[in-house]
């Protein structure tokens, strides 16, 4: 969304006398569906500073769920390591044990 943003933004500068609201239609047609274009829908901004405002939110609270996934992704595997580790541990100290007479 971030680059989508960018590219937005560098192209209504670049287009002289650009009437904003044919530039928020154009915006909000052109995003994929997902979170922040229903938002769009159901509640459109006035101008783009809000539209700005509004996308910046999005693209914090898209990163907020990545690191969250990333950090999950990073335990759990982790976790998995560690009950690995604790199996062979528990096997190799059944291995040592003398046998019993």
């Amino acid at each position: 969304m971030r680059t989508f943003m960018e590219r937005f933004g560098k192209l209504t500068l670049q287009k002289k006398n650009l009437d904003p609201n044919v530039a928020l239609h154009h915006l909000i047609t052109a995003l994929r569906l997902g979170p922040f274009a229903d938002s769009l829908c159901k509640k459109p901004t006035l101008n783009l500073d809000e539209l700005r405002c509004r996308a910046a939110k999005f693209m914090q609270l898209e990163e907020l769920r990545e690191f969250r996934n990333q950090t999950q992704a990073e335990e759990t595997m982790n976790k998995g390591n560690d009950k690995e580790r604790s199996n062979t541990q528990q096997f190799k100290q059944r291995e040592s044990r003398p046998p019993k007479n």
